[in-house]
């Protein structure tokens, strides 16, 4: 049994997302303690434990110490299995961090993976739905990977009520090789404001915030029906080759405006390096260049602005796992097979 510290280096969450999913590919059992060690609220939270439930449904797998504020799991996976899973956090909790977890299982089921999932699209510390939908899928595109994300509505804190529906197709990873942009096509913003927001016109103050730093930027913008008031701006550069985005929500005492702004100011950083990726990107493309590089034995490369600490967590996570090593060359993430034993 793999045994994983859910406390080293940057000790959140993507520790658990990470080992339950790569564990479940590999079909090795994992017990994962100190979960969330040092946060405010340490163990798992509703997120996390319905993840983990519907990986276990997924792979007919086995759990112990399965429940809301747990410090301990252990996990036995079985064979993957296709099909429909419904999953309700009956919180905000982040729809687009349980994708992190079903996903690379998905792609190894034995048919289609449906997931209908309720909770939050765009909550605090997570990736929107619609950085997920336009950004994260794209990468995996590249290495073909297929995730489609159908967005029913949307969900804000501290109600959620958002539901989505993604389709995950089995595939047999590709290696990822992407260190050139290539040619710089368009910048886009989508701006999404719920109803109860209409009247002080936010959506339209979010563009206009985004286009004061890119006003060529081709913008769209939206009022959705939502249980509690939220907003958020996703922006995003296309390339030839690459998208690298950025989201960011609004709160209560921030102007609409200088919303959109912040995220026009974090996508102009992003966009001023040559990295492929953005740095939200980094830690989530991980465990695919680490199946990448041990299922076709060939380096997996990717250009990025910088490692971050999420970053090297998981590439601790999934060397535990698999027989790969990460390496940063010149701003070149690299991952490599290490040694040529078998991972059943």
């Amino acid at each position: 049994m793999i045994e994983i510290d859910g406390s080293y280096l940057e000790g959140g969450g993507q520790i658990i997302r990470t080992a339950i999913a790569v564990a479940s590919v590999t079909k090795q059992s994992v017990r994962i303690f100190n979960i969330r060690k040092g946060r405010d609220k340490p163990g798992l939270r509703p997120q996390h434990l319905e993840g983990i439930t519907t990986a276990s449904r997924m792979c007919n797998g086995k759990t112990e110490g399965l429940n809301l504020n747990s410090t301990e799991v252990s996990y036995t996976p079985g064979t993957i299995k296709g099909g429909r899973y419904t999953i309700d956090t009956k919180t905000a909790g982040a729809v687009s961090l349980i994708l992190q977890t079903l996903v690379p299982i998905g792609m190894r089921a034995d048919c289609a993976v449906e997931l209908a999932i309720k909770g939050g699209t765009a909550v605090p510390f997570s990736p929107t739905i619609a950085y997920f939908n336009r950004v994260y899928s794209s990468i995996l595109t590249e290495m073909g990977v297929s995730v489609d994300i159908d967005i029913k509505r949307h969900g804000f804190y501290p109600r959620g009520g958002g539901e989505i529906y993604a389709r995950i197709e089995p595939t047999r990873i590709k290696g990822l090789d992407l260190i050139e942009r290539g040619q710089f096509q368009a910048i886009r913003v989508d701006s999404v404001a719920s109803n109860h927001l209409r009247s002080a016109r936010v959506a339209e103050r979010m563009v206009d915030g985004f286009k004061s730093i890119f006003p060529e930027s081709k913008a769209q913008l939206r009022y959705v029906p939502a249980d509690s008031a939220g907003c958020f701006v996703n922006g995003w550069a296309i390339y030839e080759n690459s998208v690298v985005g950025t989201d960011v929500l609004g709160r209560v005492g921030k102007r609409a405006e200088d919303v959109g702004k912040d995220a026009a100011l974090v996508l102009r950083e992003m966009s001023e390096t040559d990295a492929t990726i953005d740095v939200w990107m980094v830690d989530q493309i991980v465990p695919y260049m680490a199946l990448a590089a041990y299922e076709t034995r060939n380096p997996s490369r990717v250009k990025i602005p910088r490692l971050t600490k999420h970053a090297e967590t998981n590439t601790w996570v999934v060397e535990q796992f698999l027989p790969v090593k990460f390496s940063v060359e010149e701003n070149v993430m690299i991952c490599r097979k290490s040694t040529p034993e078998a991972v059943t």
